[in-house]
């Protein structure tokens, strides 16, 4: 039986279980059996491997309001580690983390304006087996986010959204060198499942647009989360304006990072927004406009019940996000203007800790395949078979 493709009822609920503590902090046996709605010599079973394997710590006895003192288990947070690699147009960003999530070590390099294939993978190789060195516990495996499209198996970028990458195994190149398993993910995913992970969101429908130096989108529906093809930064919304996809009046051409730097003598779009300059002020107002005109469409399209937008630019002051929203609703339909418009709540964090969410969903609780199966609240545990 792998682990990665659980197949029985058993492995399923020992999922469960591992999820449950990484969620609740402290809990007894007791608790896990009532909340999971597992019989006592199921849980019992399944607690039983997870101190053997490690995972989990016994934390002395809590009172009841029954007078019993049960014993306490916590998840082990350092038990497993994961590397996440944000692979950005600007940065590299490299992280060690726990089961918590918790950053234990941090590397960022900045990245080549075209960096090339072999010599941008060579030192993604050497970096990830740097910070391998400074692992204190076994690491379960690594995942890479990054713009493109990838591989069916995420092994390969087969074309690069920014660079002239095709057919390269990235993954497949870090996982021979690091003896680990890898996985590469599009960036705007791993954004989505950091949100989730550490940024406590519940929607069950929701629209994601990462503003930054470019302009991408995802949008998430029940478990299913659609980024790799969204085009949302090449929505047309001027007559004039050449893209760097070779297109005419993008959306990005007005809103992104990348335009509104070329149209000011390179200076960042933060310190536009922190100087004095009127045309400065204006393009800002431009570009909140234009992004307001875009989710319009987008929600249109799309149904979603909720818009959040995370990246460099949605951080900056929040009166340039409330010129999103004040736009979005003056001009959208009247069934559509109430959506809520809100910042990431991980606001500068969202793209760093991306691909440790979905390093540890893949790696350490599979929480995206439970969630898939079954809901953990409502619905009652698969029959064990041996």
């Amino acid at each position: 039986m792998k682990f990665s493709q659980p197949s029985t009822a058993r492995t399923i609920n020992r999922l469960r279980v591992l999820n449950l503590l990484a969620q609740q902090g402290e809990i007894s046996r007791a608790d896990i059996a009532r909340l999971l709605d597992l019989n006592k010599p199921s849980t019992s079973e399944i607690v039983e491997q997870l101190l053997a394997e490690g995972l989990v710590e016994e934390q002395g006895k809590v009172t009841t309001s029954n007078g019993r003192r049960p014993t306490a288990l916590s998840l082990k947070s350092d038990a497993r580690l994961v590397l996440g690699v944000d692979v950005g147009s600007r940065t590299t960003t490299f992280m060690l983390a726990d089961m918590q999530g918790k950053i234990l070590r941090f590397e960022r390099l900045p990245t080549p304006l075209q960096p090339q294939p072999k010599e941008w993978g060579e030192t993604i190789i050497r970096t990830c087996m740097k910070l391998t060195k400074f692992a204190t516990t076994k690491i379960a495996g690594i995942a890479i986010s990054t713009s493109g499209s990838l591989s069916s198996d995420g092994q390969s970028i087969l074309s690069h959204e920014y660079w002239s990458w095709e057919d390269i195994p990235l993954a497949k190149a870090v996982a021979v060198h690091t003896k680990l398993p890898t996985l590469l993910v599009h960036h705007v995913q791993a954004m989505v499942e950091a949100e989730r992970w550490f940024g406590g969101e519940q929607s069950k429908n929701f629209l994601y647009i990462n503003w930054g130096e470019h302009i991408a989108s995802a949008f998430y529906t029940g478990h299913s989360i659609i980024a790799e093809r969204s085009r949302f930064g090449h929505l047309p919304i001027a007559p004039t304006g050449l893209c760097r996809c070779g297109g005419i009046g993008c959306l990005e051409t007005v809103s992104a990072g990348w335009a509104l730097s070329e149209k000011h003598q390179g200076l960042s779009v933060k310190q536009l927004a922190q100087g004095n300059s009127k045309e400065a002020q204006q393009s800002l107002q431009g570009a909140c406009q234009a992004m307001g005109m875009s989710l319009i469409a987008a929600s249109v399209v799309t149904g979603a019940q909720k818009i959040i937008l995370g990246g460099g630019i949605a951080n900056l002051d929040d009166r340039y996000l409330e010129m999103v929203a004040t736009f979005y609703r003056e001009h959208a339909h009247h069934e559509l203007a109430s959506i809520p418009i809100c910042r990431s709540a991980l606001k500068d964090q969202s793209s760093v800790l991306g691909s440790i969410a979905v390093a540890l969903d893949r790696w350490v609780f599979q929480r995206r395949m439970l969630e898939t199966m079954q809901d953990l609240d409502s619905k009652k545990p698969l029959l064990e078979t041996e």
